[in-house]
């Protein structure tokens, strides 16, 4: 069943068809192509480009030109789209890419303990260093925050605190722009999350978007897999950073999506 987004972006390309849409109109869904491509073939669907074409290869006819006037300017318009599209997609941009990416992760995604002391569970030490990195790094003190996780690192390496600590560390150097570093320690999350649906996926989905930073596309796209297999809450964003990737990457077949092999 489609949904409600897919229901306006359709009701937007006949209106684009009929030119009914300003310039900024046009260059929003302009976006949302590039965002979906196989919006395209709504759009030529819309337009009425392949029984047009049909036609035209057919033998002239005098009824050939019974054909209502604008749908001929549907089908011109449709094309001028299309080749405007497939030279916005030759344009190979960091900027492109980087719109699919986190920008800044949310301190609402730092792991903690599991349990609070008002629940009657006894807090490990463990436990109370993940929770002294949070309030440090809601402070403000990301220094102090990466020390304490730190030290769960040296200290605490037993599930789930190691993968714990180790995706907290990898989300404050994330935000503080060292994607290299960012990366090593959310891969050493991801493997130690191996049994922890929650942390795994976080891990991975962080993994992919620092990888990128770093132009390691290749294995940002597996990370970014590995994420989109878990169908969790990053479920969505994976598949439209997927989608990029295996474009600017030259794996253009989105069909089936689920079924496809990274090789």
């Amino acid at each position: 069943m489609e949904n409600s987004r897919e229901l306006e972006i359709r009701q937007q390309i006949d209106a684009y068809v009929k030119g009914q849409l300003s310039e900024d109109e046009i260059q929003d869904l302009w976006n949302e192509f590039a965002k979906n491509p196989h919006l395209l073939e709504v759009l030529e669907i819309e337009s009425g480009l392949k029984s047009i074409l049909e036609e035209e290869n057919k033998p002239k006819k005098a009824s050939i030109n019974v054909l209502p006037s604008w749908t001929w300017h549907a089908a011109a318009a449709a094309v001028i789209l299309i080749v405007a599209l497939v030279q916005l997609f030759k344009v190979d941009t960091p900027t492109e890419l980087n719109q699919f990416l986190v920008a800044n992760i949310e301190p609402a995604q730092i792991e903690t303990a599991d349990a609070l002391r008002a629940d009657g569970v006894n807090l490990t030490e463990a436990d109370s260093l993940l929770n002294l990195g949070f309030e440090a790094l809601i402070s403000g003190d990301e220094d102090r925050a990466l020390e304490l996780f730190e030290t769960v690192i040296n200290n605490h390496e037993e599930e789930p605190y190691g993968s714990k600590a180790y995706l907290n560390k990898g989300i404050i150097l994330y935000n503080e722009g060292d994607y290299q570093e960012a990366s090593t320690a959310f891969q050493e999350s991801a493997d130690r999350a191996e049994n922890n649906r929650m942390i795994s996926e976080k891990a991975y989905w962080y993994l992919g978007n620092a990888l990128i930073n770093i132009g390691e596309l290749e294995e940002a796209r597996e990370a970014v897999f590995e994420a989109y297999k878990i169908d969790g809450v990053f479920r969505t964003p994976a598949f439209r950073l997927l989608q990029k990737l295996n474009y600017d990457l030259g794996k253009y077949d989105y069909d089936d999506f689920d079924t496809q092999q990274l090789n």
